[in-house]
């Protein structure tokens, strides 16, 4: 598969057949210009404008917004219901976070999550080889609970998202503070084309992704 990140939580996924999913389209107020970009599916994990612009997606995709059991474009899609904040959802709400596999590799994309994972919700996402995971603090967890929860899913390659760039109009922790308390870990990138492989998942590791604009 090939993964590009546009920004924020936002990413493109692409199978060995050209299925794509996009997950947490931004609006251009976040500070990134999306690309024209295609989608058979777009996730969102919560309606907020920095991750719901789903309009500015080609094409005519399957939206998925909400917990459950999907089956879109032929992936299996499943949401789990978490929250915004470590308040149960009062400060900022509910978010989703979206497992689904493409080309024998399962992928999890966390959203907005606010709180560290207990283990309920650890054995309702499963087992996860490539993690999409907040680590700008905030309006999210930060980066010592994103190794928190790393070390809760267990996955093979992290891909940080969600912290400031220059492009960003809002104030978050850079991802050198996650790197630095991730410290012995390997670390590949930055890329702006990440292709990855069943094969390639053979020990942990965390990827860079340049923003695409």
């Amino acid at each position: 598969m090939d993964i590009k990140w546009f920004g924020h939580s936002c990413f493109q996924i692409t199978d060995s057949i050209g299925r794509t999913v996009v997950t947490d389209p931004p609006d251009e107020s976040v500070g990134y210009t999306l690309p024209p970009i295609r989608a058979d599916v777009v996730l969102v994990s919560h309606d907020h404008f920095d991750h719901n612009n789903v309009e500015a997606v080609l094409g005519s995709p399957i939206v998925i917004k909400h917990p459950g059991i999907y089956k879109a474009a032929g992936i299996e899609v499943k949401g789990v219901a978490t929250y915004h904040d470590d308040a149960g959802g009062k400060l900022r709400g509910t978010n989703t976070v979206f497992c689904f596999t493409m080309d024998d590799v399962r992928v999890c994309h966390l959203g907005d999550l606010g709180h560290v994972l207990n283990d309920s919700d650890a054995r309702a996402i499963g087992d996860v080889d490539i993690l999409l995971i907040p680590v700008g603090g905030t309006f999210t967890i930060d980066a010592r609970g994103a190794l928190t929860v790393i070390d809760k899913l267990r996955p093979k390659l992290v891909i940080p998202m969600h912290y400031r760039t220059p492009a960003l109009a809002f104030d978050l922790d850079p991802v050198d503070k996650f790197l630095k308390a991730a410290r012995g870990r390997k670390v590949l990138g930055p890329e702006k084309l990440l292709h990855v492989s069943r094969e390639d998942l053979y020990q942990e590791r965390i990827a860079l992704l340049e923003y695409v604009s």
